[in-house]
């Protein structure tokens, strides 16, 4: 290996390669449906400590170093992010054995231009999501979806979408540290970088 280079699958990379590789990866991740960076982990504060859940990845703004994700507006992550904007967001691909974390701070878009737009291409099977009869984390005596038994099975018409539209809400990351590890039975590697305003500010390698 050179210094100062990882050689991957018979690839070296620097430093730069790599925050160049994250950023590729987790812009694949936000357009391709079946690879594992499409649905991270979310981590946020709430009353009760720290709360995690698997998010969909819906959009990877790399030039601002953002991630997008969509939300239910009366779910307990929305309310936590609305009180603590401090967030951590995970991704692992097992094939790669390659681990990305990223802390940030959240910002929420609900009856804003950007949530319209959002909400606009989002397709009517992702929309009746937010058609549900009960905020998420509600407490109920069955099993249920919260939809009424004919848009369990039948996508709804973007006139009964609509009265869903107050509870969908749009999650945008602002990334200020991004931390890598590739995992090798040779000994692991790991490197970390720190944003500011969507520029990379510093680099380095860091102990596994």
């Amino acid at each position: 290996m050179l210094e100062n280079q990882v050689t991957i699958n018979g690839i070296n990379y620097n430093l730069q390669d790599i925050e160049k590789d994250c950023w590729l990866q987790l812009l694949n991740g936000s357009v391709k449906s079946r690879i594992p960076f499409h649905t991270p982990t979310v981590a946020t504060f709430g009353n009760e400590g720290i709360s995690i859940r698997t998010v969909v990845l819906r959009k990877t703004n790399v030039a601002e170093k953002q991630l997008i994700f969509h939300t239910d507006t009366r779910s307990q992550k929305w309310q936590e992010i609305k009180n603590n904007a401090t967030v951590a967001i995970h991704f692992y691909d097992a094939a790669t054995r390659v681990q990305i974390r990223i802390d940030g701070t959240a910002t929420l878009h609900h009856t804003d231009a950007i949530a319209d737009e959002a909400w606009n291409k989002s397709n009517l099977s992702c929309k009746r999501t937010y058609m549900t009869n009960l905020a998420p984390s509600s407490t109920i005596e069955m099993p249920a979806s919260g939809l009424t038994e004919y848009f369990e099975t039948h996508d709804p018409t973007a006139e009964e979408a609509a009265v869903a539209r107050p509870f969908f809400g749009l999650v945008s990351i602002q990334a200020l540290a991004l931390d890598w590890l590739w995992l090798n039975n040779k000994g692991h590697r790991r490197a970390k970088f720190f944003y500011e305003k969507g520029a990379l500010k510093h680099s380095s390698w860091i102990a596994p």
